[in-house]
């Protein structure tokens, strides 16, 4: 079964925690995000892409689970787990992985948005 890019489920959670009103405004935290990550990805400004990698998976697995981003979040916990595990990283198909989810994420949560 393949993860949901949004779990609105876990959304409607949080609007219970948080209020409503509030959701648009954390949601727009979160795509800020997102565009930082997709855009650095995309021009490598660090020049370590597995370094770069590293560093988002770990601040990933906790805001895309908070925002029910599920598959994002699965990917930043692989992508996690091998760092700490000393493993190397495929920069190639993990950095395409990583950059697929980030856009459909971004573009899934900006929809939700403008409903």
């Amino acid at each position: 079964m393949a993860l949901d890019v949004l779990n609105q489920e876990k959304i409607n959670r949080l609007a219970a925690e948080v209020g409503q009103e509030n959701v648009p405004v954390l949601l727009e935290i979160f795509l800020g995000e997102l565009d930082a990550y997709i855009s650095n990805l995309v021009s490598n400004p660090t020049g370590s892409t597995s370094e770069y990698l590293k560093d988002i998976s770990h601040a990933l697995k906790s805001s895309a689970a908070s925002f029910g981003a599920e598959a994002l979040c699965a990917i930043a916990i692989t992508i996690d787990a091998k760092a700490k595990a000393g493993q190397s990283i495929d920069e190639k198909l993990d950095t395409d992985e990583m950059l697929d989810l980030l856009q459909q994420t971004y573009h899934r949560y900006r929809e939700l948005l403008s409903q």
